[in-house]
């Protein structure tokens, strides 16, 4: 009789151990949570690109069961995978068109007999235009002013040489390009002049004459040193380069006049600035 109570007592504690290491188990069990081992990064993609984004998330979750001659094990393991598509648009490029207007600066090449009696000079202009948009064509204003100092042989008769004139042109746009998100362009520019002139030196075929004052054969003097006026044309073409509301530009054209004998020539080549 004592030894079955004695084997009774020996089976309860043992089963009450049993109970209690289930109950560790269990509680270890429940108290792992599973962790992303891995952040997730945001960022602004360039226009269009697509990137292809692996996020894993390791979720580990062991459950761990004893029993006598038998011990069980659940490891579990997640992957997502996610595209994300990022569009923006690029702003728009302002086109070169409307009204505007500029000023310029630069040398001024006299040609032919002009040449003879003067070295280069130098030019100041300002212009007022229009360049409609989804127009090749455009019209502009402009006025300027010219100066030359005269050769040795010259300059005890003549004093410097100067002009002012005015031109309304045509203007023709050829070719459009957009580099770098900026404005290019090639023009043509054309139209008729009018002229004020003093003190320039003319050749026509071996008679030489300034303004009225017309030399004879071997003689220089006396000279007419006063203004005097005629119409030209001018003929040419530049390019200009934009950002914006602003534009530089390169022009240079030919300009011929009717002096007071012979027809006047001469050649600006002109850097400016342009808004519109």
């Amino acid at each position: 009789m004592l030894n079955r109570n004695a084997l009774l007592l020996v089976a309860g504690a043992a089963i009450l151990a049993l109970d209690a290491t289930t109950a560790v188990a269990q509680r270890d069990t429940t108290a792992k949570r599973p962790k992303s081992t891995q952040r997730i990064p945001i960022k602004k993609e360039q226009p269009g690109e697509v990137q292809l984004r692996v996020d894993t998330v390791y979720s580990y979750r062991t459950d761990t069961l004893r029993l006598p001659g038998r011990v069980d094990t659940v490891t579990v393991t997640r992957t997502v995978t996610r595209v994300d598509t990022v569009q923006i648009p690029l702003p728009p490029i302002t086109q070169i068109g409307g009204f505007y207007f500029g000023l310029g600066a630069g040398p001024a090449m006299p040609t032919a007999s002009f040449n003879d009696s003067d070295h280069p000079g130098w030019r100041l202009e300002g212009l007022v235009g229009v360049d409609p948009l989804g127009s090749w064509f455009g019209a502009r204003l402009s006025a300027g002013y010219n100066r030359y100092t005269p050769h040795t042989w010259v300059q005890n008769i003549i004093d410097d040489a100067q002009m002012f004139n005015v031109a309304l042109d045509a203007k023709v746009r050829f070719i459009r390009l957009q580099p770098l998100n900026h404005r290019a362009q090639i023009y043509g520019i054309g139209g008729v002049t009018w002229n004020r002139f003093k003190s320039i030196l003319e050749n026509d075929n071996g008679q030489l004459s300034v303004g009225n004052s017309l030399f004879l054969p071997g003689t220089l003097g006396p000279a007419d040193n006063d203004w005097h006026a005629g119409w030209g044309y001018n003929l040419g073409g530049g390019v200009e380069f934009g950002f914006k509301r602003t534009n530089l530009f390169l022009e240079s054209r030919i300009t011929s006049f009717k002096g007071q004998n012979t027809m006047i020539k001469y050649v600006p080549v002109i850097i400016g600035v342009s808004w519109f």
